[in-house]
């Protein structure tokens, strides 16, 4: 049998784990490499439709597509590069969210297969959800941002709802647009419309209200999915510089797109590749779930050993000021007041957000080691504390407090964690690589490498970490981003 390369270029780690899920799932010990896949021996295609790196098999005098391979293509309207927003990847941008093929050749090299349940501790907007789901896995998700929980379900359930059914309600949606004469007004002047007020053209304020208006009262219970379709626009609509990760005032014009115009186009868009998803993969798959909780206070609330997997991209340490990216949408969806966004920023794991008497609780907890880190992450807190200087600003002066911060959350969460899992069960995470300099010494950390010491430290084993070239990403943020990650193998001992 021989299984071939999908036609666009590879990362080195992307042919390493095709190797590696092959061996996996088709559990052949005589592989051998060609420039143009993969040829084994005593092996039956069966499962092969399932890997994620390859994009035909040859048997016999058969060729047969991958599912992967008819996902991507459906996406990716002729052009010979990797798509990423198959399925229903693509329906709201998401910042810090990982590779969906990653994903699942991660959990491919795990080997789950049918029935099997797999945990995502740090869930963002549901990437492992996803492809849990198309691999036929019930995959349960933790998030403590409820934007991240509503993306994620509302993807999930798209994949599941019939697309005969979410025509409808898109076309009784534009049937109500179409008889929409006031587009101006509907905006109540609360905590919640003022703070609105502050980033939108009053016409423009009106009409995504009016929009939001009509969702809520003609697509029943789809609304999330169009919500989701419609907050993703947001952000190119608003006073906001849509390129920038914080929230600063635009130079650029608006968009000369009618907002209503470009929903449309956007949901019949995203219509069309649920449609080829389910086309490809039927409608009897398992539904994923989100749920909006903080996985390291989940010990006294949820069963043990439950989960045959785990797999997750962790928040990175002061990496993406994530609800930032996210305030309108926040707001919009009513899923949080306006004046608790900072709160709920500061509570994430991995913040760079710090205020008050928090700032002094935090520097008396490193001080006296109060969450009871490793020595040698603690020494690395200590160390950049001791090189503060006075031409630290504010933000620098938290950095090795807030590192602390980091290093304690992921340990709570990594014996969390650890108590769902059923014995010997894997867990994976890609993990990137930070710097920062303080007092004018540079300080490059191996993040992967000390959190996997602390998974150590609270009983985990360490299987394999394996480097993962990255993309350079976000324009005005270049030079704080994440350059290098690392995939982290862990198993339950």
């Amino acid at each position: 049998m021989k299984l071939m390369w999908h036609n666009y270029k590879y990362y080195p780690y992307e042919r390493q784990l095709a190797l590696r899920e092959a061996k996996s799932i088709l559990g052949s010990s005589n592989i051998i490499q060609t420039e143009h896949g993969l040829e084994l021996s005593d092996t039956e295609p069966e499962y092969a439709r399932r890997l994620v790196y390859f994009s035909q098999i040859h048997h016999q005098q058969l060729t047969i597509d991958t599912i992967q391979a008819k996902l991507e293509r459906a996406a990716s309207a002729g052009r010979k590069r990797q798509a990423t927003r198959y399925s229903v990847h693509g329906l709201h941008e998401y910042k810090g969210k990982f590779n969906p093929q990653v994903a699942k050749s991660i959990l491919n090299i795990f080997g789950v297969r049918n029935g099997d349940t797999v945990l995502d501790p740090f869930c963002g907007s549901g990437t492992t959800l996803v492809e849990c789901a198309q691999l036929g896995v019930k995959g349960t998700g933790f998030d403590i941002n409820p934007f991240a929980v509503f993306i994620a379900n509302a993807k999930l359930q798209a994949l599941s709802t019939p697309i005969n059914e979410l025509k409808k309600s898109l076309k009784k949606l534009e049937t109500s647009f179409s008889r929409t004469r006031q587009w101006i007004g509907h905006i109540l002047y609360d905590e919640r419309g003022t703070y609105l007020s502050g980033w939108f053209d009053p016409n423009i304020l009106g009409i995504i209200e009016t929009v939001r208006a009509r969702i809520e009262s003609t697509t029943g219970e789809h609304g999330p999915i169009f919500l989701a379709i419609a907050s993703n626009l947001l952000r190119d609509y608003s006073l906001q510089d849509p390129n920038d990760l914080r929230i600063r005032r635009r130079k650029t014009p608006l968009p000369e797109t009618p907002f209503v115009e470009a929903f449309s186009a956007a949901a019949h868009g995203f219509l069309e590749r649920v449609a080829e998803a389910q086309g490809i993969l039927g409608l009897e798959l398992p539904r994923g779930e989100a749920v909006l909780r903080d996985v390291a206070a989940t010990l006294a609330t949820t069963p043990v050993a439950q989960f045959d997997a785990a797999l997750t991209s962790p928040p990175y340490a002061m990496a993406l000021p994530y609800i930032d990216t996210q305030r309108l949408s926040l707001v919009w969806l009513n899923l949080v007041p306006s004046g608790s966004i900072l709160g709920l920023e500061a509570d994430l794991i991995g913040s760079r957000e710090i205020r008050g008497r928090t700032r002094r609780d935090l520097v008396s907890r490193l001080t006296g080691n109060i969450d009871q880190i490793p020595d040698e992450q603690l020494a690395l807190c200590r160390k950049m504390q001791s090189h503060l200087g006075p031409n630290d600003g504010f933000r620098r002066q938290a950095v090795p407090t807030l590192l602390y911060r980091y290093f304690g959350a992921m340990q709570r969460s990594f014996s969390a964690v650890r108590r769902l899992m059923k014995p010997n069960a894997p867990y994976a995470l890609i993990v990137g690589h930070n710097h920062t300099v303080l007092g004018g010494v540079r300080f490059d950390f191996d993040t992967p490498r000390h959190l996997a010491d602390l998974a150590v430290h609270v009983g985990w084993k360490i299987e394999e970490l394996i480097e993962l070239q990255t993309y350079q990403r976000y324009g005005y943020h270049m030079d704080n981003a994440v350059s290098a990650e690392t995939l982290i193998l862990l198993r339950n001992q």
